[in-house]
């Protein structure tokens, strides 16, 4: 019985001394990156670096059911008064397989555009005097110091990693676009960067293995440039003898 890719990398991530080193080997950070800017970095906040932490809680072919269904038949009677008979099925399309799933810390350098203060007892709030009184009412001037720092947020990244033997860039990039309507549609994403700590950003990973595309009619660097346009790294690995 042949053994495919995906059995491959999965044999491969399910041992442990595997999974601490194939953020480096896919180079996750450097797209983290990229991807966090596009995302996160506007409204108020600049990201200026990603570090990802240790992968952990990897689990395998996890299923994420497509949207829900109705279906069936309507009868038309011919009758007085006119009635209609309705024969109707609820359903799930066909379910969506991702390979592989493991979370990471993603710890973001964050710089607040302009800045940021410092709310309750150790804000610096101090008052800079009184504007011209009217008759009966007057405005307080105040002076709030405002802090350039970079600030640093920690969130569990979730890393949704698929893995193909054939590339297929197009039916590739739907089967992933699938998985992540449902769960980008899920309370649990971080939207902005000033959401709960609880929330988490997604990463999500195409494999291919190394050397499967000659350079026409298409190349490697070319299919990486396209899923990154969908904002999807595109790996190319090799996967030792086990």
């Amino acid at each position: 019985m042949a053994v495919s890719f995906v059995d491959q990398v999965a044999a491969f991530l399910a041992v442990g001394a595997n999974q601490s080193g194939f953020p480096a080997q896919i180079g996750l950070s450097a797209f983290a990156t990229s991807s966090f800017t596009q995302k996160y970095g506007s409204g108020g906040f600049e990201l200026n670096s990603v570090t990802l932490g240790a992968p952990a809680d990897f689990r395998f072919q996890q299923v994420f059911n497509a949207d829900m269904r109705l279906s069936g038949t309507r009868e038309r009677r011919c009758e007085q008064p006119p009635r209609e008979a309705y024969d109707l099925r609820i359903g799930l399309g066909a379910p969506s397989w991702v390979d592989a799933v493991f979370t990471v810390p993603a710890q973001m350098a964050i710089q607040p555009v302009p800045g940021a203060i410092q709310l309750g007892g150790a804000g610096s709030l101090a008052q800079a005097g009184v504007t011209d009184p009217g008759p009966q009412t007057h405005k307080l001037a105040f002076q709030l110091a405002v802090t350039t720092d970079v600030v640093t947020a920690t969130y569990q990244a979730e890393c949704f990693v698929f893995a193909a033997s054939d590339p297929s860039p197009v039916a590739d990039l739907r089967r992933i676009g699938a998985v992540r309507r449902i769960v980008e549609a899920s309370d649990r994403g971080l939207a902005t960067l000033d959401g709960a700590a609880n929330q988490s950003p997604y990463l999500f990973v195409q494999l291919y293995p190394t050397g499967v595309l000659a350079a026409t009619p298409l190349s490697q660097a070319a299919v990486v440039a396209a899923f990154g346009a969908a904002d999807v790294l595109a790996a190319f690995i090799t996967i030792p003898n086990m």
